[in-house]
């Protein structure tokens, strides 16, 4: 199975391996799915990853994200046309 992972889903399995998010993210650990990424993704799980809030490690951010690179699928997607509301309601 091929997806892309939100990065609220990310940081949500590596804080708490034991809900949903944590399943996905063994899913992806265990190779069971394959991470679609591109640069932009890995920028912003980066970048999220690294908030001091999390108080995660540069080294294990970057073997996470590493992993991700080597056993994940590098794609490049063109932007759609389309606006879409967030959570939020506010218009991106």
């Amino acid at each position: 199975m091929r997806v892309v992972i939100d990065t609220n889903v990310l940081v949500s399995g590596v804080i708490n391996p034991h809900g949903p998010p944590g399943r996905i993210v063994n899913a992806v650990l265990s190779e069971m799915i394959i991470v679609l990424y591109d640069d932009r993704i890995l920028s912003e799980y980066r970048e999220v990853l690294m908030r001091p809030m999390f108080g995660f490690q540069r080294a294990d951010i970057d073997v996470l994200l590493e992993f991700i690179e080597l056993s994940g699928e590098h794609t490049s997607a063109e932007p759609i046309a389309v606006v879409l509301p967030d959570a939020t309601g506010v218009f991106f």
